[in-house]
């Protein structure tokens, strides 16, 4: 088992670029956005030239919403000539690839009951040839190719071909529920049903801390933040890492009054938006993948899961996320009065009831 971190989308995607060029049999591509701009043309060429008769492209439906981060159908959008020419070209590319042999499909349609509207497929996987797979949080667009980021590269048949069914499960519309254990890596799917269950092993996790946690997320809500704040109460360090400039603000905010509540060592980003999700627990597990560590990850998303105990993995995030972002951010003191942190209290417990019973 090789285990490869790649840390934002130009190193992600010079690698990504060899294996497709080398691949024989398949590429299958999972991304949650895919655009018509510089970023998706240039995932199109690659598969347009590829020498490998099965490539697929999978990508959830808020993509046929949702373009460089802008709802298409806000009225100030729709007059917005920028934003409905790359709708134009996005629609274009899409039937160029079809009718050069690659095929596409979207998940998770959108309906009008609260489950149909807010469950997403949020997962990004690329198979290769059933012998390398991707996953992280990198979509195929150019404002989140601009983002701080990172992708892993498996490199084992094994997992690869685990990886390859749940690929091909979505595919054939089944989400499913999976678990399995490689050398160094251990991978869970949740399929936005039972979400608890896969989960479980990451809160487990959490609660069995005995030093220190670090937290990456630009996202990161309850009931992960319950968690923490019971490890904070257990003597454990916890540092949370979050973007100074974040693309949704509403978390910015929320972040600074769970962290006051929560005795916890809260840091903000200063390069730029960081999409970057992961999770270091004592310098021994480390979690990644797509999940944001948010509620609707924890609930109804359907999410990749990666759980990784490989040392020199471990090693290589250390010296080139953690101690690098760190380097690049704020230390803030926190405050929030007791008023504010019992209503907090009060909106997790309603927004939690409100959505079990929804969805």
């Amino acid at each position: 088992m090789s285990i490869q971190l790649l840390v934002d989308f130009k190193e992600f995607w010079r690698q990504l670029q060899a294996d497709i060029r080398g691949a024989r049999q398949s590429v299958l591509v999972q991304t949650f956005a895919f655009e018509g701009d510089d970023v998706g043309q240039a995932l199109a060429k690659a598969l347009l030239e590829a020498q490998c008769a099965d490539r697929r492209i999978l990508a959830d439906s808020f993509t046929r919403l949702v373009l460089s981060d802008r709802f298409r159908y806000w009225p100030a959008n729709i007059v917005d000539r920028g934003l409905q020419r790359e709708a134009r070209d996005t629609a274009v590319l899409i039937e160029q690839l079809k009718s050069a042999g690659i095929r596409l499909k979207f998940t998770n349609p959108y309906g009008v009951s609260p489950r149909k509207l807010l469950s997403r497929n949020h997962k990004k996987l690329i198979v290769i040839d059933e012998q390398v797979a991707y996953l992280g949080g990198i979509n195929f667009s150019e404002h989140n190719a601009s983002w701080h980021d990172m992708m892993f590269r498996l490199e084992d048949p094994a997992a690869a071909s685990f990886l390859r069914c749940d690929f091909l499960d979505t595919w054939s519309g089944c989400d499913s529920h999976r678990r399995a254990q490689f050398e160094g890596i251990e991978v869970l799917t949740a399929d936005g049903r039972n979400n608890p269950k896969a989960f479980q092993r990451v809160v487990d996790l959490i609660d069995g801390a005995r030093q220190s946690i670090f937290v990456e997320s630009p996202y990161i809500t309850f009931p992960f933040y319950e968690r923490l704040r019971a490890a904070t109460r257990r003597g454990v360090s916890v540092s949370v890492l979050t973007p100074a400039e974040n693309n949704w603000g509403l978390f910015a905010k929320y972040a600074r009054l769970e962290s006051a509540r929560s005795q916890i060592d809260l840091r903000l980003f200063k390069g730029g938006m960081s999409h970057l999700k992961a999770m270091l627990i004592d310098d021994e597990y480390l979690i990644a993948g797509s999940s944001n560590f948010d509620y609707l990850s924890y609930r109804v998303h359907q999410e990749l899961i990666a759980v990784i105990t490989a040392p020199n993995a471990i090693a290589d995030f250390r010296e080139r996320v953690v101690a690098a972002d760190l380097a690049n951010a704020a230390s803030i003191e926190c405050h929030a009065s007791a008023r504010s942190q019992r209503w907090l209290s009060w909106q997790v417990k309603l927004i939690d009831a409100a959505m079990t019973a929804l969805t």
